[in-house]
């Protein structure tokens, strides 16, 4: 099997969605040996800031001369992305060789009427790639919620993290900050220390409390940072009398890496490997691509990451920027629109490259309210050639597929033109 025919073989599997429950999972390991037992876990649930503390964490474990897992979804750039040790996508042969030994036994289950989806398969896989390289450590991300998610299989871990919990995947998860905390909390296990994002909404964290006490988990809410500087180019802060410094803009990146902190405080990581794993960055979160004039890729989707981009612009945008905006239709576009577009001097409204993208025209009448200046691009080179005659700053932002799509086009468009 080729990479690339591993690749779809995976996304075959797309068409049995997800299904709640963790029965095809355990049956899956269990068939492979069960290789996520025995093997030491950080395991991060939430649902903003996942990316960016596993980031961190895998970063601060390497750091310290552990070889260390990354499981983390989705992927921006490179499939691979999703599968990490010490930094380095997994290799394609490697990953062509796993999902060749799996799919035999994928096949069996679809005959017994268990069915394993995508994101099963791929965990499975992480799993087995981890464990037969030795691992020290992985950093395991949650795909969806929690309590069900395929990631869930796992025993004792040495930490579980749950960072910022916003209304996103509402009908899965429940409407209300009570029951997606619910399902976040899900991945707390008897006895095992937790840490929580510092800035959590009240009804979120006292589900989360309430969780952790009927287990027995210790749970560490961790102190806020004093911030001594921010911009585009990361923050300096002093938390718990020490000085550090976060590479990744935002003032929400800061409580993303005080969260890190307080993890690896648990498992006990040196303090310089903790300083070297925060200057970790991760493509489409508040990227820069260029500071004069500002150019600026963000994935942000869902309310919470709204509201980070809008107060990123509202503080460091030097002036109002043109904005590339592409959503899908199940997230909260109207409510982005009403956040992002009053700061913007002009919209250009794209498809986003998934079925379930909002039509630009839609899009375009849901900002003209609030900026009349916008326009339906039908392309990614149409849309950068209107940014081109407006100069000035130039945000892309709306959501991870676009993200991924559009970047390799607008790094050439900021080379090209700077």
């Amino acid at each position: 099997m080729t990479y690339a025919e591993a690749v779809s073989y995976v996304h075959s599997r797309l068409v049995f969605g997800s299904r709640p429950g963790l029965a095809s999972m355990k049956r899956i390991t269990s068939l492979l040996g069960d290789p996520q037992r025995g093997m030491r876990f950080l395991h991060v649930a939430g649902t903003n800031g996942k990316g960016s503390v596993s980031t961190m964490l895998a970063a601060m474990l390497t750091a310290d001369g552990q070889k260390t897992g990354l499981y983390t979804s989705p992927f921006v750039l490179d499939f691979r992305e999703r599968l990490q040790i010490d930094g380095r996508m997994i290799p394609k042969a490697a990953f062509a060789a796993l999902i060749d030994r799996i799919k035999p036994l994928v096949e069996r289950l679809d005959g017994e009427g268990c069915v394993v989806t995508e994101f099963e398969l791929i965990t499975a896989a992480a799993f087995l790639w981890f464990k037969e390289e030795k691992c020290d450590a992985v950093v395991l991300e949650v795909g969806l919620g929690g309590r069900f998610d395929a990631t869930n299989i796992i025993e004792a871990p040495v930490c579980s993290v749950i960072t910022h919990i916003d209304l996103d995947h509402t009908r899965v998860l429940g409407d209300t900050y009570a029951a997606i905390a619910g399902e976040k909390a899900g991945i707390l296990k008897p006895g095992c220390p937790a840490v929580v994002y510092p800035d959590q909404h009240p009804e979120a964290l006292a589900v989360i409390e309430e969780t952790a006490a009927s287990l027995g988990c210790p749970l560490i809410l961790p102190p806020p940072a004093v911030v001594k500087a921010s911009g585009l180019s990361g923050s300096a802060f002093v938390w718990q009398g020490q000085n550090y410094r976060v590479a990744m803009p935002g003032a929400h990146q800061i409580k993303n890496a005080v969260t890190a902190l307080a993890a690896a405080e648990v498992v006990g990581l040196p303090p310089a490997a903790v300083k070297k794993g925060l200057c970790a960055t991760l493509p489409a979160r508040q990227e820069v691509l260029s500071h004069t004039p500002l150019v600026l890729l963000d994935g942000a989707h869902n309310p919470d990451g709204v509201a980070a981009l809008a107060k990123t612009l509202s503080v460091f945008c030097p002036e109002p920027p043109t904005l590339i905006l592409g959503m899908l239709a199940d997230k909260d576009y109207e409510r982005a629109v009403a956040e992002l577009a009053p700061l913007c001097a002009s919209v250009i409204t794209l498809r986003v490259p998934n079925p379930r993208t909002l039509t630009p025209g839609a899009l375009a009448a849901a900002v003209r309210p609030y900026c009349p200046d916008v326009r339906v691009a039908h392309s990614y080179k149409q849309a950068l050639a209107w940014a081109e005659e407006r100069r000035g700053p130039l945000v892309v932002a709306g959501s991870l597929y676009l993200a991924a799509a559009i970047r390799p086009h607008l790094l050439r468009w900021v080379q090209n033109r700077f």
